[in-house]
């Protein structure tokens, strides 16, 4: 009799819940999808995006009141809300599957809390059910996994693994995403200071056969997906062999989805050549990160992408009337000011781009590993605010540009007594 897996992407714990479908994960539905290919018996629980698509999230409800950056000096504090499906729907989930193993993937490091709550909820239910732990976060921080969860196989991903291209099985979505990611490579032979994609994807390339992804986004589109998102690191790598193929191929459908860049186009790699047969194939929005016009920072970080650079792929970008232009802009870094990030700000709103605040959050493996708990370290935080970079500035930056869907977030400060469902919290002075 075969063993049956669940896997489960958990809830998340966090001061900024969204309510935006194609805001999920996309590790835990390539993983079942191999899994259902190879002939395993696997079902998907997914705590973010399960029901997220008919009615809105199961259960959100604040569980704790955290300390932004510069605390002692501005006594900002945020409330840190549980975001996804009710325990009570896992529960009765794993009753009806009765799974032998429960397989938990965790994206981004600052989320392990949320892996914390499957592990303990699947231990309570049945502890002989078998864990695993994968993703990100192990990947990163494997001793910290070890000793937070030592009844779980840690799974810790390996570079070279070509199953990350796996197409994935549309039948395991609840929801369809109204916008459906494709990853047609892995790597990048950069090694900016703060990234940690090197050392997940590795930093030789490595390509999903060209040909396939566009039969993957024809199954998709006939299944009812009018839009993409191209979630590369380096979408312009091998171009002549590999990313022109794509775009000629889609040419010749007589059909047109609707593409989206999401940040893997680097500017030094544009060409109007390139912009003009994206611009055909059906992309309408390009994402062009700047992260900052500071040049000291740039270079300490080893990011080969100058000012000049970007403003001169804008310019190229301008010619072509559909495309819809946004821009990384890089918030909270150590060593940065409120005034970095504001004339950053301006500049790509001066070319008529829509500047999206990207906040800093230390990557362990990265330069900027940080040994506070990971908890402490969300982006949204801003865990290295300072005199000079006020997270009262941030907080404003991210209320007045966050472009990433429906979402809550109230900054507390002063000597205030705040009820939620959880219990008073006072912010001593």
């Amino acid at each position: 009799m075969r063993k049956k897996i669940l896997i489960v992407n958990p809830p998340v714990f966090t001061p900024k819940p969204w309510n935006s479908v194609e805001n999920g994960s996309m590790g835990p539905y390539v993983l079942a999808s191999y899994l259902r290919a190879n002939g395993e018996e696997v079902a998907l629980f997914d705590f973010l995006t399960g029901r997220r698509g008919l009615d809105g999230w199961e259960d959100v409800k604040v569980e704790r009141v955290a300390r932004a950056g510069n605390y002692l000096e501005e006594h900002l504090q945020k409330r840190i809300y549980y975001a996804g499906a009710s325990e009570r729907h896992y529960i009765d989930y794993l009753k009806a599957y009765k799974p032998d193993e429960v397989w938990v993937s965790c994206l981004f490091t600052f989320y392990w809390e949320g892996v914390k709550f499957v592990y303990d909820a699947t231990r309570d239910f049945n502890p002989l059910i078998k864990i695993k732990l994968g993703g990100n976060y192990p990947t990163l921080c494997p001793s910290h996994a070890r000793e937070n969860f030592p009844c779980a196989d840690i799974v810790v991903s390996d570079p070279c693994d070509m199953k990350r291209f796996q197409n994935i099985d549309i039948g395991l979505y609840r929801a369809i995403p109204r916008m459906f990611p494709i990853l047609t490579s892995v790597g990048c032979p950069f090694s900016c200071a703060w990234c940690a994609v090197p050392k997940l994807e590795g930093s030789t390339m490595k390509f999903k056969d060209s040909y396939d992804v566009v039969s993957d986004i024809e199954e998709k589109y006939h299944y009812g997906i009018k839009s993409f998102r191209f979630i590369d690191s380096h979408l312009l790598a091998d171009y002549e062999t590999h990313f022109k193929i794509i775009l000629e191929e889609l040419i010749k459908k007589p059909w047109r989805a609707e593409l989206h860049s999401y940040g893997g186009l680097n500017p030094l790699y544009i060409t109007q050549g390139i912009l003009e047969l994206m611009a055909e194939a059906g992309f309408v929005r390009i994402q062009l990160p700047i992260e900052t016009i500071n040049e000291n920072i740039l270079e300490n970080n080893k990011r080969a992408v100058s000012a000049m650079r970007w403003a001169l792929a804008v310019w190229k970008l301008r010619r072509i009337k559909n495309f819809e232009i946004t821009s990384y802009v890089l918030c909270g870094i150590p060593g940065q000011t409120i005034k970095d990030i504001y004339r950053t700000i301006n500049f790509v709103e001066d070319h008529g781009v829509t500047p999206v605040p990207l906040f800093f959050t230390p990557i362990p493996g990265t330069r900027y590993e940080d040994t506070r708990p990971l908890e402490d370290l969300h982006p949204y935080l801003f865990p290295y605010a300072s005199g000079e970079m006020p997270a009262s500035e941030l907080e404003r930056i991210q209320s007045n540009y966050y472009t990433g869907g429906i979402h809550v977030s109230e900054a507390i400060t002063g000597p205030k007594t705040v009820y939620e469902s959880g219990p008073a919290v006072k912010v001593a002075r």
